[in-house]
């Protein structure tokens, strides 16, 4: 369904411009795959391996959207 997928393609891009503007960055020291989930939890004060395991379960869950976010966010957001 056309709508869907724009609604899809809207939420992602909106997702990954939240992510850029509130300063998240990719983790290039403890990174198992892209650096994605050890970022985040670097930014969220949280621990790399439950952002990681609450991403996997959200993968999961959400058919395939978590994973394609996460390889947006892996392209786009900078190294630190």
């Amino acid at each position: 369904n056309f709508v869907t997928g724009l609604i899809i393609i809207i939420s992602l891009g909106a997702l990954v411009y939240g992510a850029h503007k509130n300063g998240f960055a990719t983790s290039e020291g403890n990174k198992v795959l892209g650096g994605v989930c050890a970022g985040i939890g670097a930014k969220l004060n949280l621990a790399p391996n439950l952002v990681r395991v609450l991403t996997v379960l959200a993968g999961l869950i959400s058919g395939g959207f978590v994973l394609v976010l996460y390889v947006l966010l892996w392209i786009s957001l900078p190294k630190r």
